[in-house]
């Protein structure tokens, strides 16, 4: 709302603040009341928007303050948004802005507060001080009833110092409680908009016929599902008797069942209709359906709301609800494990010339088999294939096969029926099956047992299998990518690996180059970890220190990408400037690598755990401050985290100011 839209000012609304703050009494009225009973009078008849701007306006010109205004709490806690601004005598428009290191932090807390002068003093970080040249400010916060939720602050300040016993600040409380009604019927308005609008939508989108009946079974809601089922359009059945598209039985069962409800009980009935009644399209044709009758009341009206599926299509569907839970779960499990970056870091000859491969296979159904060692990026580049292919929108499906027990390998790949085997209790389809239409990537494909391998050569040689414990053949259109840090061709040798197998899976192979290999880029990706995890913890680190750079490109990586990222990590948690150090870490994660044979042992002295050391951290920062966080001899300049994320990292790491 712009300030064109808003009434002019009460007449009543005249200056009753002296300069010193002090409530101007002059012609013999209390102050007091002629203040509240001009902003009153300016308020009454507003609500919403309006009385955000009303309320506003009628505090700075019956206060005699030039700045005011509302603002609401925005999701993320960290910023907030003015509803109304008053500004030098007119409206200015609405702004966002930090609450780090601002007065209105403060009032966000939860605390009424009232400076009487030197803001900019008071509060050395936030320069709109000095430029609006603000001395004297004071702010109510707006939670809600219960105190529990903070929703806003309601804030006024000036140019001029003003007096310790300045009595507006009880007429900011006042009115405070007003705009915290306002704001939490806003945002009751908001949330109600917003569920008519799920609502809406998922009425639009369901894929059973919803169809809303009054008293007389008129219909006055027909979703696109029933326009579909029925066919006819919403148009042509809106305030149309719905009896002529049900059977003589259904339709009976409808009457009987609307005639006994009691309006004492309308809203805890519920009828489920049985199979085998009959539904008629529009033009006539008669199928089954399921059906579920709900009654409503609304206004005093009653309603019912009919749910109808076509039962002729129930299969299809349950086998498509089935599909998406899969894939939900499925995803919901990479997502989980997934560690290394979503796209390829690199620039060195080693990395190009993986590009070079992975570029132009992606736009075939060749399968490719994916070398090198443990920890380079095969399960990255595998995704990278997938998304670069015509199959991209369809699933992308992840199997270790170094992770699953070798009894459970086939299951897992190609599905069970009922009884299979003990412990299976239902039918469940295979990774195979999930990944119809997309790409399935098969990571330690070696590690797979003999009979395993046998199955999957029947796959890639028919595109076809049977569920363990099954009998039906079924068809896939899945393309493979697979991956092993083992040596297939010396298996292959040994008799460990299927050699007919093998020569399926080598159609394309792409070998990943260790870290040791491409030293180039060992910095892009270290800052490109640091990015990340600077970002995700909330710290002002922005690049590698020469020294690091060194260590970096000195050490060996064994592990590879995976740990390097793991070794950006622990310096992350520990950084305190702009430019990331190494020097404990990566000495410290050397120490440890090398007391062992295996990346998967390591020694008792490096089993604390990440947690423990930043706690450690953050309390020897907090003593040597004396418990003080801001400021800038404060721990959260020291730590380089903002105020408030130290002190939540201090709630989640439990650390509390001894007593």
């Amino acid at each position: 709302m712009s300030g064109s839209d808003i009434r002019a000012p009460s007449s009543n609304a005249a200056a009753v603040l002296e300069k010193d703050g002090s409530l101007d009494a002059s012609d013999g009225q209390d102050p007091m009341q002629q203040a509240l009973q001009a902003i009153v009078e300016g308020t009454a008849t507003a609500t919403g928007t309006e009385f955000f701007y009303a309320l506003v306006r009628e505090l700075a010109l019956a206060l005699k303050v030039r700045y005011a205004f509302v603002c609401e709490l925005l999701p993320c806690g960290q910023r907030v948004r003015t509803l109304a601004y008053w500004y030098n005598g007119q409206f200015k428009d609405n702004i966002e802005f930090e609450l780090e290191g601002s007065p209105c932090e403060v009032v966000i807390q939860g605390e009424t507060v009232y400076y009487t002068s030197g803001m900019s003093g008071l509060f050395p970080r936030d320069p709109s001080l000095v430029e609006m040249g603000i001395e004297s400010y004071f702010g109510v916060p707006l939670a809600s009833e219960s105190g529990s939720v903070m929703m806003g602050h309601l804030a006024l300040f000036h140019d001029q110092p003003l007096v310790k016993e300045f009595r507006g600040m009880a007429l900011l409380r006042i009115f405070a409680a007003r705009a915290r009604a306002e704001l939490e019927r806003k945002r009751a308005e908001q949330a109600l908009r917003q569920s008519q609008e799920r609502l809406a939508s998922v009425m639009a989108s369901a894929m059973d016929a919803i169809v809303t009946l009054d008293a007389e079974q008129r219909v006055t809601l027909f979703n696109p599902a029933a326009e579909k089922i029925f066919r006819r359009s919403a148009d042509d059945m809106l305030g149309r008797p719905f009896e002529p598209f049900l059977s003589k039985r259904f339709a009976n069962l409808l009457k009987g069942y609307c005639q006994a409800v009691q309006p004492a009980t309308v809203n805890s009935q519920q009828l489920w209709a049985p199979e085998g009644l009959m539904a008629r399209r529009g033009d006539g044709e008669e199928f089954l359906v399921e059906a579920t009758l709900s009654p409503l009341e609304l206004g005093g009206q009653h309603f019912y709301t009919l749910i109808l599926r076509d039962v002729s299509e129930r299969w299809q569907s349950a086998a498509t609800l089935k599909r998406l839970q899969l894939e939900n779960l499925y995803l919901q499990e990479e997502i989980k494990t997934r560690q290394l970056p979503g796209h390829l870091v690199g620039d060195s000859p080693a990395m190009r010339a993986v590009f070079a491969h992975a570029e132009p296979v992606a736009a075939t159904d060749s399968t490719v088999l994916l070398t090198g060692e443990t920890g380079t990026g095969k399960s990255v580049v595998a995704r990278m294939i997938h998304d670069l292919s015509p199959r991209h929108g369809k699933l992308f499906v992840n199997v270790n096969c170094a992770a699953l027990p070798g009894e459970l390998v086939e299951s897992e790949l190609f599905g069970h029926e009922k009884g299979a085997f003990t412990g299976a209790t239902a039918q469940r389809k295979g990774r195979f099956e999930l990944a119809d239409g997309g790409t399935l990537f098969l990571d330690e494909v070696g590690e797979l047992s003999a009979g395993a391998q046998a199955k999957l050569l029947r796959v890639l040689q028919d595109q076809e299998f049977e569920r363990v414990g099954g009998t039906q053949t079924l068809k896939v259109d899945v393309r493979l990518v697979a991956a092993t840090n083992r040596d297939l061709a010396q298996m292959v040798q040994e008799g460990r690996f299927r050699a007919d197998l093998y020569y399926r899976l080598n159609v394309f192979p792409i070998r990943l180059p260790s870290l040791s290999e491409r030293p180039t880029d060992i910095p892009l990706l270290a800052r490109h970890f640091l990015e990340r995890f600077a970002k995700k913890m909330g710290k002002s680190v922005h690049d590698l220190s020469p020294q690091a750079r060194e260590q970096l490109l000195a050490y060996a990586w064994p592990g590879n990408i995976r740990e390097l990222q793991n070794v950006i990590e622990r310096a992350t948690i520990l950084a305190q400037g702009p430019l990331l150090e190494l020097g404990p870490t990566l000495d410290g994660h050397q120490k440890a690598t090398g007391a062992v044979e295996t990346a998967t042992s390591i020694g008792s002295e490096t089993m604390d755990s990440l947690e423990t050391t930043e706690r450690a951290h953050i309390l020897r920062v907090l003593e040597r401050t004396s418990w003080v966080i801001e400021g800038e001899q404060g721990a959260a300049v020291i730590l380089a985290l903002k105020p408030s994320t130290l002190r939540s990292r201090m709630r989640k790491l439990q650390i509390h100011k001894p007593r």
